[in-house]
Formats: structure tokens, C-alpha cells, sequence
């Protein structure tokens, strides 16, 4: 008896680890499919691409992010798209470690409608919330904010220069910061502004 629970129990396990492999490979086959999808649109050639990696960040942001080079930029460009789920927009995200604005050779095809990109720094250490000032809108079609302080609430993903992701109490002050601000985002009128929405941030 001892023996025949111990089977169906090495059975069950063997069909629960099946399910699991199984949907990682398909989530990790679509994920690819998309953002190859998104660096076709963006006109990036085929031939022009090298170091190319992709990988499944299991171990933090559970994403899926590719990553790779381009003939023609400068190499310590790296493009860099991240996968966060079925029913949200790859995002391109690409850095350099020398230069905090990289100038890509295949920059996005057109400017995305859900989002804003701003660049800003952080004039107090991240928290519970975020502190940002000297926003600059680089990307989008919304008007500028205001060259004010703000303060960032319900920021969904949090990202350093080499694409992982961390908690917003590892920001400090001074750092310079890439902010994606969703199109539904609200400003709430405090003495220091509120930021509400879906807000990506990238060092």
C-alpha cells in the first residue's frame, strides 16, 4: 500500500512539473514572437544584429528579455525589449554604460500612444513612493509637467541599467531616471504633485 501511494504521488508530481515546463515554453515561444513582432515594426535588419540574448528572469522580475546589439551603433549600445505579460506593450529599453540618453540607430518606428517617456532625477531616496524632479518629456504627445517636484505612487515596475528589476527604496537621491508614464496617468494637486497610474521607471 506504502509502495502504491508513493508511486501516485511521484505520479502526480510528474504532471504537476509537466503543466509548469509546458507553460513556461509556451509563454516563453510567445513572448518571443511578440517582441521579434516589435523589432520587425521597428525596422531593426536582420543582418545588422549581433550578441543576441534572450532570456527568462526567473529569478526576479519572472519577464522575458532580449537583448543584442546592432552593426552600425556604437558597442556599448545594447537594445533591450521586455516581455511583462500577454496584453501589455513590449517595451524598448536601451542603454548604455556610457551614455545615460543612448542615440539608437533604429529608434521606435512611431512614438507609442500609451506612453510617455520623461527623463527626471530623484531628489530624495526611493520609499514607498518615489521622488522625482526636473522631468523633461523626450518621447510623446502629451504636454510637458511642469519642471516641479513630484511625488510617484503605484509604480508597477522598477528597473536598473542592466534590465532587472528592484524595489523603489534602492533609488537614492541624484539618481537619473527614465519614467514611462501610461496615458491615463493623474497628476493629484498636493503641495508636492501626485503621480497615480501605471508609471514604469528605468535607471
Amino acid at each position: 500500500m506504502k509502495n502504491k501511494y508513493s508511486w501516485m504521488l511521484l505520479g502526480l508530481a510528474v504532471i504537476v512539473g509537466g503543466f509548469f515546463i509546458g507553460k513556461h515554453y509556451y509563454t516563453k515561444a510567445y513572448a518571443e514572437r511578440e517582441i521579434d513582432a516589435f523589432i520587425q515594426e521597428q525596422s531593426v535588419p536582420n543582418k545588422a544584429i549581433y550578441d543576441e540574448k534572450f532570456v527568462w528572469d526567473w529569478m526576479k522580475s519572472g519577464d522575458y528579455v532580449k537583448n543584442f546589439k546592432v552593426r552600425g551603433d556604437s558597442a556599448d549600445i545594447v537594445y533591450q525589449y521586455i516581455f511583462i505579460g500577454k496584453g501589455q506593450d513590449v517595451l524598448f529599453m536601451p542603454y548604455s554604460f556610457t551614455s545615460d540618453e543612448p542615440d539608437v540607430k533604429y529608434p521606435l518606428a512611431k512614438t507609442e500612444d500609451d506612453f510617455n517617456l520623461y527623463l527626471g532625477e530623484a531628489y530624495e531616496d526611493g520609499g514607498s513612493s518615489l521622488y522625482v524632479q526636473h522631468l523633461k518629456l523626450f518621447t510623446g504627445m502629451e504636454p510637458s509637467l511642469d519642471d516641479g517636484k513630484y511625488v510617484l505612487h503605484k509604480t508597477s515596475d522598477i528597473f536598473d541599467a542592466d534590465g532587472k528589476r528592484i524595489e523603489a527604496d534602492d533609488i537614492k537621491k541624484g539618481d537619473a531616471l527614465k519614467i514611462y508614464l501610461s496615458e491615463n496617468t493623474a497628476v493629484k494637486e498636493t503641495s508636492l504633485r501626485r503621480l497615480m497610474g501605471n508609471i514604469f521607471l528605468r535607471l
